[in-house]
């Protein structure tokens, strides 16, 4: 790649590198099939290779119909651009990284290979030992994501690589010993086990300085801090799915771990959660008895519009979360349990926006929660707006933009539209009601 500066192996920093991957083999007890490929990047030929990797990614309709479907839906403020906003969250905030599809491992900034924290050399290489066994890129999706997965299995599966990178961060921290005889005795399993729990009760600034520097947050420089601290800004959409697989994956696999040993871990990668909902309730609907998501699909015979959507995809329950959290809702992680399955989807008429958005709940009860909690949040989105009721379990209201939001729940199905005219709402519940909403094989 362009800019980027290949480590002489008779360098130190290679041998640093080699010592790391031969203490997590010895850790993990899997061997490297062949050394790691290091090289140095500065910020700019990183920001063009995540430029690109985006552009590939979210092609310009695909990031214009969810950037304003985020918008409509209440996830992010009008004008949001996603491609933009994901490409100065990741530039800013990576010391190192580890890039599947080149198969090798990256300082950025133009840091020597002696200047990054070994946590962040163990965290990356975990990522190159998986991907030699398990093949990240195809776990991922494969190239332009041709397995079909959804965003919210996408992440669900992102618990699991990162949750694995920062276990083995920690083991690897806590082991005694160099070289092949690194090993992580019963004190050494206690610390890991506590340094989880202890993840899981820090505040997102300190998760982020762990995960992306190797160090606390006392130990950044200014620069380093305002950065990190940015990402916390950003909208919940677009935080959470870049901190949370940090800790909660790393809960997840440490549980696994605790389980079955780290045979178990690699059968994460063969059968892998279904979605976010699974990480989420993990000990009712992981590890008990997996809870398949709902397939909510649209018959393309009965979608009674003329054009394909721009885009569509899953929130997840991860997603429903972000909303809430959005809008400060005090309860957003009972707001979204229940969760069973959604999709919406975005088209382009007339030079304005239309989205349609099915969901279904596990109960009737659920869906009554989420649909009262979702009304509660239509005060502080439409403050001078009138939300009026149009039928035993429908809503709607008048945007600002002078097109209608309206709301109907049936039974566990709750269903929304976004941006339609009021006499386009009848055939727009015609195609909702043909929306297919089945369970996933297990």
């Amino acid at each position: 790649m362009p800019g980027s500066v290949p480590v002489s192996p008779e360098s130190a920093p290679v041998s640093r590198f080699s010592r790391i991957e031969t203490e997590l083999s010895a850790l993990r007890g899997l061997p490297f099939k062949h050394a790691v490929p290091s090289s140095t990047q500065s910020r700019a030929d990183f920001r063009a290779w995540v430029h690109a990797e985006l552009g590939r990614e979210l092609p310009p309709a695909k990031n214009q119909g969810l950037s304003h479907a985020y918008a409509d839906l209440g996830l992010v403020p009008q004008g949001f651009d996603l491609t933009t906003t994901l490409e100065e969250a990741l530039t800013t905030q990576v010391a190192a990284y580890y890039d599947p599809s080149s198969k090798a491992f990256r300082v950025v900034d133009g840091l020597r290979g002696e200047d990054v924290d070994e946590m962040i050399v163990a965290h990356e290489l975990t990522h190159a030992l998986d991907d030699q066994h398990f093949d990240l890129e195809r776990f991922d999706g494969g190239e332009n994501n041709r397995l079909g997965l959804s965003e919210d299995e996408r992440t669900a599966r992102q618990f699991v690589t990162e949750g694995e990178a920062t276990l083995m961060m920690l083991a690897w921290r806590s082991a005694s010993g160099v070289g092949a005889g690194k090993q992580l005795g019963p004190l050494g399993v206690a610390g890991v086990r506590m340094a989880v729990a202890m993840l899981g009760a820090a505040d997102p600034l300190e998760l982020l300085a762990a995960a992306r520097r190797g160090r606390s947050v006392a130990e950044l420089s200014l620069q380093e801090r305002g950065e990190l601290d940015e990402m916390t800004r950003l909208p919940p959409l677009v935080s959470m799915p870049l901190i949370e697989p940090y800790f909660k994956g790393a809960a997840l696999v440490s549980e696994v771990w605790g389980r079955g040993g780290w045979g178990a871990v690699g059968d994460l990668y063969r059968h892998p959660p279904a979605s976010t909902e699974q990480i989420l309730h993990a000990h009712e609907k992981f590890f008990d008895r997996r809870d398949p998501p709902i397939l909510v699909s649209l018959p393309a015979a009965r979608l009674g519009l003329a054009e394909p959507p721009m885009a569509t995809d899953v929130l997840g329950e991860l997603g429903m979360r972000a909303y809430f959290k959005t809008w400060d809702f005090p309860t957003a992680e009972v707001a979204a349990a229940g969760w069973g399955g959604d999709r919406f989807w975005v088209w382009k008429r007339d030079g304005k926006f239309l989205v349609l958005w099915a969901t279904r709940w596990d109960s009737e009860n659920d869906a009554k929660r989420f649909l009262a909690a979702y009304l509660d949040t239509l005060e502080p989105r439409f403050p001078a707006v009138r939300i009026e009721r149009a039928g035993p379990d429908t809503w709607r209201l008048l945007r600002p933009e002078g097109d209608l939001l309206h709301i109907e729940r049936r039974a566990r199905d709750v269903d929304i539209i976004v941006g339609a005219r009021l006499e386009e709402i009848a055939d727009l519940r015609a195609v909702l009601l043909a929306v297919e909403r089945r369970a996933a094989a297990d």
